[in-house]
């Protein structure tokens, strides 16, 4: 993997919340109302089993705000979008292995594309590091203490201090036809941090394996490093210990 490399100014002042409106993508369970409403374009297994890389949706059509927040992977995989209080940025691998990173993309497709509003966050502050392969049943388990829905799609950031994190932003003009994650994981500019301070932002769900999850995990973030100037695909990450997991007010 690479280390992290230099991009294109990438200057963002509020890490906030999510898009919503129109259809949701799971129903809520009924004794835990949903917070947010989530809706998905494209689906993983159809790009990376079938081949379907075309455009799923238009950003700028589905980002109206106020408090828009998204993540998904563009059109031909081209590169990795984020949505963080309504501002779109895009993240585009350079054939020297650097990124180009863009602070628009209204006019942009996606592949995939994963989207929420949410007007109030409530936060968790964790008392403990929690390592990548713990991330999801911590997650749950905040959402169940906090009575939301925990089998629905929920929109999750986490603020604070990251350890170990691996990431990657998609060139998908290096990908072979069918190739699997692991495939998609080497057609990318990538890069490893030791240490990091930052936001992911992101989604739960346990309902969309396959969909806007990989199958055997129930989230899918990207990350944002203001100081650092990036933003991609999070591979894997351990938060540590008094980072703050922020998820939708009832």
């Amino acid at each position: 993997m690479r280390s992290s490399v230099p991009v294109g100014a990438l200057v963002l002042s509020s890490i906030a919340a999510c898009a919503p409106s129109g259809e949701t993508a799971a129903g809520p369970a009924p004794s835990a109302p949903a917070a947010a409403s989530v809706r998905s374009f494209g689906a993983l297994r159809a790009i990376m089993h079938e081949g379907q890389t075309g455009p799923a949706v238009r950003i700028g059509d589905v980002v109206p705000g106020p408090h828009a927040f998204g993540v998904g992977a563009l059109s031909e995989l081209r590169g990795e979008v984020t949505v963080v209080d309504d501002a779109i940025w895009t993240s585009y691998a350079r054939d020297d292995g650097t990124l180009d990173v863009r602070a628009a993309g209204a006019e942009e497709h996606a592949a995939l594309f994963v989207v929420a509003s949410v007007a109030r966050w409530q936060e968790a502050t964790l008392d403990a590091d929690v390592p990548d392969g713990q991330i999801d049943a911590r997650v749950e388990a905040l959402l169940r203490e906090r009575g939301l829905d925990a089998e629905g799609a929920v929109p999750v950031q986490v603020r604070g201090s990251f350890r170990d994190l691996s990431w990657h932003v998609i060139d998908g003009r290096k990908l072979a036809p069918g190739g699997g994650h692991a495939d998609h994981v080497r057609a990318s500019v990538s890069g490893t941090l030791p240490a990091a301070e930052g936001t992911l932002v992101g989604f739960f769900s346990k309902r969309h394996h396959g969909v806007f999850t990989h199958m055997g995990s129930n989230t899918h973030f990207h990350v944002v490093l203001p100081e650092r100037q990036l933003m991609g695909h999070v591979d894997s990450v351990t938060l540590a210990r008094g980072a703050r997991v922020l998820l939708p007010a009832r």
